[in-house]
């Protein structure tokens, strides 16, 4: 567990934030910025601090959806700005929504790639604004991955496909342990809630014991804080989630 690094989440409109990112790393509170790729926004600012990073690449509420075929000529330029971005700040990993409709358009798009820092993200069964979503199970997730990806868990995903899949929630998690995760994503959450939401570290009625155990088992090193931040110009608010996490894992 000492091996584990945590990061927090900043999009490219952000850059007002990176400064104090930078402190928060170099004082070890946090290890590395994942970092969502928004159109319209340069990289400049974030290429002057020194931290390590993970792309996130841009979601479909910003115009990217793999799953989406008719959208093949804006998801490549899309995609091939993510790729530069994670190539100028020497990133990690970067991370994939698979998005929502076809799931064999999402894997003929995955297929014409063979960037092994890419990662798949397990997704909700729906999303906010009721689609069928892509990748909801690890069967799913699996075949998106092939032989040439890795895998990003997002738990909160999880929990929620497990109550659109009438499954029990803990069982559904576990099951996607097998597909090794190099990068987590964590959060608090209501489980009767089926659309995806993000609550601060202990609120809601997930078990985060379990958890800590799933983090145990899968040996995953990277954790990135999903909680929500009400102050847009400040990171006061993940600073106090992060440490709550501490605890629980470090306890």
């Amino acid at each position: 567990m000492d091996k584990i690094k945590f990061g927090v989440k900043l999009w490219s409109t952000d850059s007002g934030l990176i400064e104090e990112a930078e402190k928060l790393i170099k004082d070890r509170i946090f290890d590395y910025v994942e970092l969502m790729v928004i159109p319209g926004t340069q990289i400049f600012p974030f290429q002057k601090i020194g931290v390590p990073y993970i792309i996130h690449t841009t979601s479909d509420k910003y115009g990217l959806n793999i799953a989406d075929d008719k959208k093949e000529i804006s998801n490549d330029n899309l995609v091939k700005k993510n790729i530069d971005w994670t190539s100028k700040l020497n990133a990690k990993y970067l991370i994939f929504h698979p998005g929502f409709g076809q799931i064999g358009a999402a894997k003929s798009f995955l297929n014409k790639m063979s960037d092994s820092r890419i990662l798949v993200e397990n997704m909700p069964k729906i999303g906010i604004n009721g689609e069928a979503m892509v990748g909801c199970t690890p069967e799913e997730v699996k075949e998106l991955m092939g032989n040439k990806f890795g895998f990003c868990l997002d738990f909160n995903h999880a929990i929620k496909a497990s109550g659109g899949l009438n499954e029990n929630y803990k069982d559904y998690v576990a099951s996607f342990l097998e597909l090794k995760p190099k990068v987590a994503h964590i959060s608090g959450g209501i489980l009767k809630e089926e659309k995806d939401n993000h609550l601060n570290i202990g609120e809601g009625d997930y078990d985060f014991s379990f958890f800590v155990d799933c983090i145990k088992k899968s040996k995953v090193w990277y954790i990135t804080l999903e909680t929500p931040r009400v102050d847009s110009h400040s990171l006061r608010e993940d600073v106090e989630n992060i440490k709550k996490l501490k605890r629980i894992l470090f306890f």
